[in-house]
C-alpha cells in the first residue's frame, strides 16, 4: 500500500512537472484543454493539479474561459538561482582522480601572466602537494605551458613576465622568451605538458587539454613527488589524464559555469 501511495505521488509530481515546463516554454497562456491535449492527461487531472499550483503561486489564471501561466513563485525560485562554479561541477571527476592515482589533480586557465586554478583536489595520502593560493606563475608550470601553447607566439607575451631573464625557481626553470618558445613548440607536437621541477625542487607535473572548442581553454594537471612521474609513469598516466579531461567536458552545467570564466577572462 506504501510503495503505490509514493508512485501515485510521484506521478503527480511528474505531471506538476510537466505543466510548468509546458507553460513556462509558451509565448502566451494555455488554456485548460491546450494543456491536456498537449500532455496527453486528463482534464479531472490538469484542473486538480492547476488549483494547487494556483493556491501556491506556481501558476497563475487568466479569464472567465481561464488560461493559465507560470506564477510569482516561479520567479521568486529562479531570482535566488545561483548556478554551480565550475570547482563545484568538477569537484567529484578531480577527487576521484586524485585518489585514483595518488597525485594532487588541478584545473586551470590562464589569466594575465599566471594560471588561475578553478580546482584543487588532494589524494588521501600523508605525502600530497596543494597549489600556493588560487594563482601560480604560467610560464614555469605543466598547466601554463600546455595553456600558452595553444596561443599564437605574438599572443604569448601577454602571460610572461616582464623581463628576461625571468625568474629562476630551481635550476631547471625556462627563463628566456627563446627557450619557452621552443617549449611551447614541443608541447604542441606531443600534445601534452610537463613541469619538470621547474617551478618547485622535487615536484614535477603533468597536464592535457579539455577537449572543448568553447572559450576559454582549461587545463588538466596532477602534480606528484618527481620519482613517482618519471617516463614511464608518465606514459602510462596520460591516457588517464585525458579520459578524465573528456569526462569533465561531459559533465552537465560544464558549459553553463564557462560563461562566467568568458565574462573575468574578457574584463580581466
Amino acid at each position: 500500500m506504501e510503495q503505490r501511495a509514493t508512485s501515485y505521488h510521484s506521478q503527480g509530481l511528474n505531471r506538476a512537472l510537466a505543466i510548468l515546463r509546458l507553460l513556462g516554454k509558451a509565448d502566451t497562456p494555455l488554456t485548460l484543454a491546450a494543456i491536456a491535449s498537449q500532455l496527453d492527461l486528463p482534464k479531472s487531472t490538469v484542473v486538480r493539479l492547476l488549483h494547487v499550483m494556483e493556491d501556491e503561486g506556481f501558476v497563475r489564471k487568466f479569464g472567465e474561459h481561464p488560461a493559465y501561466s507560470i506564477g510569482h513563485a516561479i520567479h521568486e525560485i529562479a531570482e535566488g538561482y545561483r548556478p554551480p562554479s565550475m570547482a563545484e561541477i568538477t569537484a567529484p571527476v578531480l577527487s576521484r582522480l586524485a585518489d585514483e592515482v595518488g597525485f594532487t589533480a588541478n584545473l586551470g586557465v590562464l589569466e594575465g601572466p599566471s594560471v588561475l586554478h578553478l580546482h584543487v583536489a588532494e589524494p588521501q595520502r600523508a605525502l600530497r602537494f596543494a597549489t600556493g593560493g588560487t594563482l601560480d606563475f604560467a610560464y614555469c608550470t605543466g598547466l601554463g605551458k600546455l595553456l600558452m601553447s595553444e596561443l599564437a607566439e605574438d599572443a604569448i607575451d601577454a602571460h610572461l613576465p616582464e623581463a628576461e631573464p625571468y625568474p629562476s625557481w630551481t635550476p631547471r626553470t625556462i627563463t628566456t622568451r627563446a627557450g619557452l618558445v621552443a617549449e611551447l613548440a614541443r608541447i604542441r607536437t606531443v600534445g601534452y605538458s610537463i613541469d619538470d621541477q621547474e617551478r618547485n625542487r622535487g615536484v614535477t607535473c603533468m597536464a592535457v587539454l579539455l577537449p572543448t572548442d568553447h572559450a576559454p581553454t582549461l587545463a588538466l594537471s596532477v602534480s606528484a613527488p618527481s620519482a613517482e612521474l618519471e617516463a614511464p609513469a608518465q606514459e602510462a598516466l596520460l591516457p588517464v589524464l585525458r579520459a578524465a579531461a573528456a569526462e569533465l567536458v561531459a559533465l552537465p552545467g560544464f558549459e553553463t559555469a564557462l560563461a562566467p570564466l568568458r565574462t573575468r577572462m574578457v574584463l580581466g
